[in-house]
């Protein structure tokens, strides 16, 4: 099983927690929040897009620049 870390983003539509994996940056099991994780780990967030809320199902997607922006697609 590969190792990997946690970032926890809030849907932008409904708000509900929604569990990103990332493999980027040192993937020591560590849980980070959206605006709080290191940017390597956030340069692996995207891996996995689209995001899809188990609440609302709406997708959605991070934007890493100039500034974090969350992105209801």
């Amino acid at each position: 099983m590969g190792m990997f870390d946690t970032v926890w983003i809030n849907c932008p539509r409904c708000g509900e927690q929604y569990e990103a994996q990332s493999k980027g940056g040192g993937c020591t099991l560590k849980d980070y929040n959206i605006w709080d994780a290191p940017q390597d780990v956030l340069s692996g967030v995207n891996d996995t897009y689209p995001f899809v809320c188990s609440k609302c199902h709406s997708s959605f997607r991070v934007i890493l620049h100039p500034t974090i922006e969350l992105v209801n697609e």
